[in-house]
């Protein structure tokens, strides 16, 4: 009896360990909103921002237990508020020290969201910041298992220092590399975590989403790709994440003699170039760029690969490196949840081809509420760094249109007897079975623009929407000042 009760008991103990996520968190410093507003142009901060790393765990590329390290962002308020939870993933980051959880690796925008109005997590990723062993890069199940883990950790964490409230919406985000990690983690919330979270909207910027179709094209080409460094590391993180696949795959199986040296450097965090040690994938770059230079005159990463390894990347599917690719594109999926895509045409290290060809997809899939926005112009074509402001101001402005953000408890008593819905090109606001004598209508389009606001005083409104284009919309209706009816509608 003893031993079926310590074994009883044992069980207890580890799944209770498997189900806490939050190791533990450090307060870090307070960002103001006037120093942020300041840093990004256009920026419209409302909340100061408390700044804590957070360790918790999650598992590895392989599924192993493991422990990782984020960053968790939080507005400060002299109420006690109730905000929405998001989850912002950073870019192609220089290192393993270049992390948010360090305040670097483009902290500053999971900072900008938070001041807007969010409880922000900003995980460093597997294999960065306090993880240990290679990083897995662009490897979507760990991009998305960091995500959802840290998500978890933060509600805990959130519930320890009890100086706010969190409601039930959820917004992910994430620029570059967190494009593609935010794609991975919007499809695995709707596909497999939807009994812990449901996504409010979701606004994936300038990913990688088509790793084995468009990023190959425009990687291996005969045009000039400036980050040829990326090409090695990716390498080295799917032999970790892929050991079975890519066993026997050595490096000097991949690349040419004269960049194994650098590679091999970096992959021991060892590149001689720099001594800052945030600067370790600059370094490879760089090192890989020279000898480019040297040997065939033009920075074209195809020609660091062997020959057969080149043409079996852009003609065999089969292929084991193929293969992992294939598992790392993140589009062919349908997302429920608003999700705006967003894209320059000049960027020159991730294709806008990414995001039109999400778009496409996911609506081919039965998706209804997907929409690549191109944020540049004929006239002025920004590249992959110029992109990043005006995408996530725009992300944030189509957050907007759905977070809630109230004083004390949740003020969201959401009236199944309030009726919104659209028919023959009218939209009608039924409040006939309610007591509500006077409300407000907001009409917002996908990119998250106000597009009719009104005052309801009727039972029975109606709004012919003649001019609006085709498209999915959402309906907003208040009444002192409590939500009572949010509606998703589509217009053919």
């Amino acid at each position: 009896m003893k031993s079926i009760f310590t074994l009883f008991l044992s069980i207890l103990i580890n799944l209770s360990l498997y189900s806490q996520k939050l190791v533990s968190y450090e307060f870090l410093e307070t960002l103001p909103a006037a120093g942020i507003n300041f840093v990004i142009s256009g920026a419209q901060a409302v909340y100061d921002v408390d700044n804590y790393k957070v360790t918790y765990n999650t598992i590895d590329a392989v599924g192993n237990e493991h422990v990782a390290s984020g960053l968790v962002c939080i507005p400060t308020s002299e109420q006690t508020l109730t905000f929405p939870l998001a989850c912002f993933q950073h870019g192609t980051v220089s290192s393993r020290e270049d992390v948010p959880s360090n305040l670097a690796g483009g902290f500053l925008l999971p900072v900008a969201f938070s001041a807007y109005g969010y409880v922000v997590a900003a995980p460093d990723f597997v294999g960065l910041g306090d993880s240990p062993g290679v990083h897995p890069y662009v490897h979507a199940a760990s991009e998305a298992s960091a995500g959802v883990d840290l998500l978890l950790a933060t509600r805990e964490m959130v519930n320890d220092l009890e100086v706010l409230n969190l409601n039930d919406q959820v917004f992910i985000s994430g620029y570059s590399q967190g494009g593609h990690a935010a794609m991975a983690l919007h499809r695995e919330l709707e596909l497999n975590q939807s009994d812990k979270f449901t996504v409010t909207a979701s606004a994936p910027m300038s990913g990688p989403y088509s790793i084995s179709d468009k990023m190959v094209d425009f990687t291996l080409s005969d045009n000039e790709y400036g980050t040829v460094g990326y090409l090695a590391w990716l390498v080295l993180g799917y032999q970790t994440a892929y050991p079975d696949l890519l066993a026997g795959i050595e490096l000097e199986d991949v690349f040419k003699p004269e960049y194994l040296k650098d590679i091999q450097a970096f992959e021991a965090e060892e590149i001689p170039l720099f001594d800052d040690p945030q600067q370790m994938i600059i370094g490879l770059n760089t090192l890989m760029t020279d000898t480019l230079l040297n040997t065939v005159g033009t920075i074209t990463p195809k020609n660091t690969l062997l020959d057969g390894v080149l043409d079996a990347l852009l003609n065999d599917p089969s292929d084991p490196l193929s293969i992992a690719l294939k598992d790392n594109d993140t589009y062919d999926w349908a997302p429920t949840a608003p999700t705006n895509l967003y894209y320059c045409e000049g960027d020159e290290q991730v294709t806008f081809e990414n995001a039109i060809l999400a778009e496409e997809v996911m609506r081919a899939n039965g998706s209804t509420v997907v929409t690549a926005v191109r944020k540049d112009t004929d006239s002025a074509p920004l590249g992959h760094g110029g992109c990043v402001i005006p995408a996530s101001l725009d992300a944030l402005d189509f957050f907007s249109s759905f977070a809630m953000i109230t004083s004390g408890t949740i003020e969201r008593e959401i009236d199944e007897k309030v009726k919104a819905y659209l028919y023959d090109q009218v939209l009608t606001i039924d409040l006939s079975e309610t007591d509500i004598t006077e409300a407000n209508l907001e009409l917002y389009d996908m990119s998250g623009k106000l597009l009719m606001k009104d005052r309801l005083q009727l039972a029975i409104s109606n709004y012919y929407l003649y001019h609006i284009e085709n498209g999915s919309y959402v309906v907003r209706i208040t009444t002192s000042g409590k939500l009572v009816n949010t509606t998703k509608l589509i217009k053919h």
